[in-house]
């Protein structure tokens, strides 16, 4: 037996080709490739067990597995051996996209199926003693349900302890080679087979009782794609199989606040819904797909959020984005039918070239000022209720080469507006000069939000880096997803990571001491914080929410202003930025 004759399409002597071999599972198999393996029969059922209920490791084609049926097998005991018979109702009945949880539908064009209501456990003629320690019906969510089918699948994990000796078989629900979706391989039954120290993968052809099919299969060219999904799913198992032996516990846990299956089933209609499109008008600089897919996923996420805090009540609330950049999210979540506005401190060119006039007026240029850094002291307010600043005076340094001055007072003659005072001639050379800004002509200026929100507002932070570690402090429902690191007086920071353990990932990084920082904030503020590792095309994709309070006295916000060395210069790098070219993130 050659190990070569695999190597161009795989890359590998390592795992030697056995298609030309009478297959251990009996003649109606084909076997491909095979294996030698450090790992035990028990790493081997851990590892695959994990595969079958997360078949988008093989495959990123495939978006999940919905389990539908299960029964599991006591092998030591005697009489009946059936320790678990599972079905499940709910998931059979329910396919992506048609209907979501609110009752969203969309009738424009609708998902490809095959065969979903056959949920009868498919069988597989086998050479070996083996007895079934599984039998599993799940079905294949495909990443586009209207281009690839959904389709049952039957899972068998066959064992026979004595010999050391475990067989994981996949059997679609189709009944033909034509109707195999593209992201299996077009045969009737998938075997991968852990013996003692082997581990190897076999073919079980369609119509495999007649000899021309096992033939057919024998004759694959190394480079077609029936082989080349062979090698991967061998090498997928064997790398899992051995970080189970190697004690490898999953870095993060998803999942955690929204069901996965909501979830994916709102960004499916999401996606089908606005990504063409977008993708289509991108007029930022920036890499369409990413963006466009990010935010949908965080809509998605959003929208199930909501049907969750707020008992699917579009009217109960409205959302308020800080930091909202390109104004994407609130486009979406607007023609969903969500209320909110998005605030950023420089438009974008999407505000007016990509959005109808409906999401143009919901996209607010304005730099975020916390009202805590211009009203009067709470307990001073309440002896002095006709005061309603705090008198002070704030300087900006303003860039002799931009004209920032002149380009205001422009601005400000033709608004008519008087209410923040700069410098009427902005002299030549390098002298440096000052534009003030009081506090009553800030609170008083349409160019600042004081973040006084309606009671019922819940705010999003979408990468809203000055404005991360302020969010939690503003009294309001929230949603975080931290990126760069500011302190709360706007100075770029690195935060050292909290003693306390938290569910944190990589808690030496930047990004994790940041995060540790958001919930650090949130918790002295009395808000119960919730994490979720947001499945998005970003690294920077930690969310931390808060919704909820705890009972008792915690820390006000002056508290924790003081606590953390105040927030002086927050109003003049806030300023500043109104001078800045937008960042591409």
């Amino acid at each position: 037996m050659s190990s070569s004759p695999m190597s161009a399409a795989t890359g590998s002597d390592e795992t030697p080709n056995i298609i030309n071999e009478e297959s251990v599972l009996g003649p109606e198999w084909c076997g491909v490739f095979e294996s030698t393996v450090d790992f035990k029969q028990n790493h081997f059922e851990v590892a695959m067990s994990n595969l079958i209920k997360q078949p988008n490791i093989n495959s990123t084609v495939i978006l999940r597995t919905d389990i539908l049926k299960e029964i599991g097998y006591d092998n030591e005991a005697e009489g009946n051996p059936v320790v678990k018979d599972f079905l499940d109702k709910e998931l059979i009945n329910s396919k992506p996209e048609l209907e979501l949880a609110d009752g969203t539908t969309n009738n424009e064009s609708s998902v490809l199926e095959k065969n979903l209501d056959d949920l009868e456990i498919r069988e597989i003629p086998c050479s070996l003693p083996l007895i079934p320690k599984s039998k599993i019906v799940r079905r294949i969510i495909p990443r586009n349900p209207f281009k690839d089918f959904i389709i049952n699948q039957t899972c068998l994990v066959l064992t026979n302890n004595n010999e050391q000796c475990t067989l994981v078989v996949y059997i679609p629900h189709i009944d033909n080679e034509q109707d195999s979706p593209f992201y299996l391989p077009p045969v009737y039954a998938v075997g991968i087979l852990f013996m003692k120290d082997k581990l190897s993968l076999h073919y079980l052809p369609f119509n495999y009782t007649v000899p021309e099919a096992l033939i057919k299969l024998k004759k694959l060219e190394p480079s077609e794609r029936p082989i080349r999904i062979a090698f991967r799913l061998l090498q997928t198992a064997k790398k899992h199989s051995t970080g189970v032996m190697n004690g490898y516990q999953k870095r993060v846990q998803h999942d955690l606040v929204v069901s996965k299956v909501a979830f994916q089933d709102r960004y499916i209609y999401l996606k089908k819904k606005y990504c063409k499109e977008l993708v289509e008008n991108w007029c930022e600089s920036t890499d369409p797909k990413k963006h466009v897919f990010e935010d949908i996923a965080i809509a998605a996420f959003l929208i199930e959020l909501w049907i969750k805090i707020y008992n699917n009540s579009k009217d109960s609330f409205e959302f308020r984005d800080l930091g909202c950049g390109n104004g994407l999210l609130v486009h979406i979540l607007t023609l969903e039918g969500y209320k909110g506005i998005g605030i950023d401190a420089r438009a974008r060119k999407s505000w007016k070239k990509a959005y109808p006039v409906e999401v143009q007026q919901k996209l607010k240029e304005q730099v975020v000022i916390p009202s805590v850094l211009l009203r009067p002291h709470p307990v001073f307010w309440k002896m002095n209720p006709h005061i309603q600043d705090n008198g002070r005076i704030f300087q900006i340094p303003i860039n002799n080469n931009n004209n920032h001055g002149n380009a205001h007072n422009r601005k400000k003659s033709e608004n008519g507006n008087d209410d923040i005072d700069v410098p009427i001639v902005v002299p030549d050379g390098n002298v440096p000069i000052m534009a003030y800004y009081s506090s009553a002509n800030l609170l008083q200026s349409p160019q600042v939000n004081t973040a006084e929100f309606p009671k019922n507002t819940f705010i999003i932070g979408n990468h809203s880096d000055e404005l991360t570690c302020w969010i939690p402090l503003l009294g309001y429902p929230f949603m975080v997803i931290p990126c760069c690191s500011h302190a709360l007086n706007g100075a770029r920071v690195r935060y050292t990571p909290s003693m306390k353990k938290r569910n944190i990932p990589g808690s030496s990084s930047t990004y994790a001491s940041l995060c540790d920082k958001v919930e650090q904030i949130s918790e002295m503020v009395g808000w119960k914080v919730q994490h979720e590792m947001l499945r998005i095309p970003s690294t920077r994709n930690m969310a931390i929410i808060g919704y909820e309070k705890f009972r008792g006295n915690f820390y006000n916000i002056y508290d924790v202003l003081a606590m953390e060395g105040s927030a002086e210069g927050w109003v003049e790098n806030s300023m500043a930025l109104m001078k800045r070219a937008p960042r591409n993130h």
